[in-house]
């Protein structure tokens, strides 16, 4: 049996997005990212040659892409951040440090499990969601661990690895 890993590193695995970090400074204001995503893919085979199609995996991390593109980033589960309906549901009110914010719904994205929209809880977020779609595919039940880089700025990224399956 060997361990073989596939990467994934399309310049389309990328998404826009604005968010802000709590006591960090100048990054505290509502500021966005072009971020790039890439995967490693790591399974057990008793066939060296055989693969994943790389288009059912890229189709799987982009239907997440697309979730998070073009949308406000907020932390689901901040202390510091109150998040409340207001306009009828139409919009969120988002109280922090002292800010009142009013974004559309449609435009903004709760991500759950996660205190603070930094790059780290960002790719682990992705991690998760990636790994539920992966365990929803019969053909990856022999995946055995996966890794998201998270690239927020050119040079600046962050891996986040761990076991599935």
């Amino acid at each position: 049996m060997a361990t073989l890993e596939q990467k994934y590193s399309r310049l389309s695995n990328h998404f826009s997005a604005c968010h802000f970090l709590i006591g960090f400074s100048k990054c505290d204001r509502l500021h966005g990212h072009d971020y790039l995503v890439k995967l490693k893919l790591m399974y057990q085979s008793e066939f060296v040659g055989h693969y994943f199609d790389f288009r059912t995996v890229n189709n799987l991390l982009n239907q997440i892409i697309k979730e998070l593109d073009h949308k406000i980033l907020l932390p689901g589960d901040s202390p510091s951040v109150n998040i409340l309906p207001i306009r009828n549901g139409e919009n969120w009110l988002v109280k922090v440090q002292g800010k009142e914010y009013s974004f559309p719904q449609k435009d903004v994205i709760i991500l759950d499990e996660v205190e603070q929209t930094t790059c780290e809880s960002i790719a682990e977020y992705l991690h998760r969601q990636i790994t539920i779609k992966l365990n929803k595919a019969d053909n990856f039940k022999a995946a055995s661990g996966l890794t998201v880089t998270l690239s927020e700025t050119e040079g600046n990224l962050v891996s986040f690895s761990s076991k599935i399956g």
